[in-house]
C-alpha cells in the first residue's frame, strides 16, 4: 500500500505527516506515492539520505538554511509539461517559464546541498536553451536573442507603431507571432534531448526535499534509527509514540518511554484502565510504518524485523452505515486479519481488547482461540485484554500500573500520567489487574457509587 493509502487507515501516521515541512509539490507527491517497503536495501538507502540531510543542516547557519528552503519552495512540478514535449507537442510560455525556473532553482539547490545519493544533474545546457541572454532571471518570453529575423521584425513593428501606420502594425504583429510560434516549437524540440536529465532532477530534488523534511522531523520529534534484523522480533529500547510524546512534553506533562521485546510468541498485555495498553499498540504501529517508509522511529535504539503489513484492530469498530454492531464489525475485522496471516507471510498484528463487547465467558474463549490461531502463523501478534485466567500459549506481560505512594485523592485526570509506571513487566499470574474501582476513587467520583460498587465485590 502507498503512504497516501495508509494515511487514511492510521491516524497516527497522518499526525506525523502533518508535522513534515515538505517544501515542494514534487516531494510531497513522491512521498504520498511511496509504497510500504519490505526491502532492507531501500530502507537503509532512505536512512543514508536522511543522515546526509542532517549533516547538511548542521553545516549551515539558520539564515543559509532558510535561503535553501526558500529556493526549494520555488521549485514547481514540470512533469506534465515534459510529458507534452515527449509527445511532440509545443507548450506555452508559462510552461517554458516553469521549466526554466525549475532548472535554475534545482541548480542552486544542488550547489548548496551536495549529495552523492541525490545529485542534481547538470542542467546548464537546458538553461542556456531557455535563457539565451544568460541572465538566469526568473522570467521567460520568446527573446529576440533567439532569432535575428525576430529582432528585426520587432524593430519594424515598433517603428510602425511610432509612424501610426495601423495596417503595417497589424501585419507586422501577425508576422511576429508566426516567428514566435516557430521559435517556441523549435525550443520544445530541442528540449526533448534534455528530458532524461530533467526527469532525474525531478526525482533527486524530490528525494532531497523528503530527506531534509525527515531530518527536520527527527529533531522535532526525537526520532532515531533502529537496526533491521532478520529475526522475527521487535526489540525497542526507550520506545515512544512520536506525536503523543511531543504533545505531552509541549504541555509540560510527563511521558515515559518503555522497553519492549516482542518475538514470535504472541505478546499478551494486561493492565489497569488508563495504564497505556492502547498507546503501546499505537506506538508499535506507527513505528513499524515509519520504519518501512524509510523514516527514523520513536525509540532510543532498537532491532526491528520487516513485515508485509501492519494489521490493526484498535477501537470499537462500530460501522453504523453498514448496520453492524461493534461486536460484529470487530469480529469481521479480526477474521480478515487472520485470513491475511494465513498467507504464509509475516505481518504485525495489533489487537486491542479483543471481544470486549460481548459476554465475558464467550469473550474469553474468543481471545484464547484467536491467540492459538496467531501462534500457528509467522506473524508477530500483540493483544491486550482485561480477561483473566487465559490458558492459550502466549507471553504474559503487564503494564506495571499505578504508583500508590503519595496518592492523595482526588487527583487531576490531566496529570494522571504522573502516577502511572508504564513499563512492561513479565506476569506469570493469569489474573489481570483490578484497579478500576481504585481509579474511580483516585479521580474523586461519587463516594456512594464507590461504596455501593465495593459491596458487590
Amino acid at each position: 500500500m502507498t503512504f497516501q493509502q495508509l494515511l487514511l487507515i492510521h491516524p497516527s501516521l497522518k499526525e506525523v505527516y502533518s508535522k513534515m515541512e515538505l517544501q515542494t509539490s514534487i516531494g510531497r507527491k513522491m512521498l504520498l506515492d511511496t509504497e510500504f517497503s519490505t526491502s532492507r536495501a531501500w530502507i537503509e538507502q532512505q536512512w543514508k539520505q536522511t543522515e546526509q540531510a542532517e549533516a547538511f543542516i548542521d553545516s549551515l547557519d539558520s539564515q543559509a538554511f532558510h535561503h535553501f528552503l526558500c529556493i526549494m519552495s520555488n521549485i514547481c512540478d514540470i512533469g506534465g509539461s515534459l510529458s507534452l514535449i515527449e509527445q511532440g507537442q509545443t507548450v506555452d510560455d508559462v510552461a517554458l517559464f516553469e521549466i526554466k525556473t525549475f532548472c535554475i532553482n534545482a541548480k542552486q539547490a544542488g550547489k548548496l546541498f551536495v549529495s552523492d545519493l541525490m545529485p542534481v544533474p547538470d542542467l546548464q545546457a537546458a538553461i542556456r536553451l531557455l535563457d539565451p541572454e544568460g541572465l538566469e532571471s526568473p522570467r521567460f518570453y520568446i527573446y529576440s536573442a533567439y532569432s535575428e529575423e525576430l529582432a528585426n521584425k520587432r524593430r519594424q513593428w515598433e517603428n510602425a507603431k511610432q509612424s501610426g501606420d495601423e495596417k503595417a502594425v497589424h501585419d507586422l504583429y501577425l508576422q511576429t507571432l508566426e516567428l514566435e510560434d516557430a521559435i517556441r516549437e523549435r525550443i520544445c524540440k530541442e528540449l526533448y534531448v534534455h528530458i532524461p536529465a530533467l526527469k532525474q532532477a525531478i526525482r533527486n530534488i524530490s528525494q532531497m526535499d523528503i530527506a531534509v523534511s525527515k531530518a527536520m522531523l527527527n529533531r522535532q520529534l526525537g526520532l532515531n534509527k533502529a537496526e533491521i534484523t532478520e529475526k522475527p522480533s521487535l526489540v525497542y529500547n526507550g520506545m515512544f509514540h512520536p506525536v503523543l510524546k511531543h504533545i505531552m512534553l509541549s504541555k509540560g506533562m510527563r511521558y515515559q518511554d518503555i522497553d519492549c521485546n516482542i518475538d514470535s510468541e504472541v505478546f499478551l498485555i494486561t493492565g489497569a484502565n488508563m495504564a497505556g495498553k492502547t498507546v503501546i499498540l499505537k506506538t508499535l504501529a506507527i513505528n513499524q510504518l515509519l520504519l518501512q517508509f524509510g523514516f527514523f522511529v520513536g525509540c532510543r535504539s532498537g532491532h526491528v524485523c520487516l513485515v508485509e503489513n501492519v494489521l490493526c484492530s484498535i477501537g470499537d469498530g462500530q460501522d453504523e452505515h453498514e448496520g453492524l454492531s461493534s461486536f460484529a464489525s470487530e469480529i469481521m475485522r479480526l477474521n480478515e486479519i487472520l485470513s491475511q496471516t494465513k498467507q504464509d507471510k509475516r505481518y504485525l498484528v495489533l489487537v486491542d481488547e479483543l471481544a470486549r463487547t460481548t459476554n465475558p465467558i464467550e469473550g474469553k474463549k474468543l481471545v484464547e482461540g484467536f491467540i492459538r490461531v496467531c501462534s500457528m502463523q509467522k506473524s508477530l501478534a500483540v493483544v491486550t485484554t482485561h480477561y483473566s485466567m487465559l490458558q492459550a500459549p502466549c507471553r504474559h506481560m503487564r503494564v506495571r500500573g499505578f504508583r500508590h505512594e503519595n496518592l492523595n485523592p482526588p487527583i487531576d485526570i490531566r496529570q494522571i500520567s504522573d502516577h502511572i509506571d508504564y513499563s512492561l513487566v513479565e506476569d506469570d499470574s493469569s489474573q489481570v489487574p483490578t484497579e478500576a474501582i481504585n481509579l474511580c476513587r483516585l479521580l474523586g467520583v461519587d463516594k456512594q457509587w464507590i461504596e455501593m460498587s465495593e459491596m458487590q465485590v
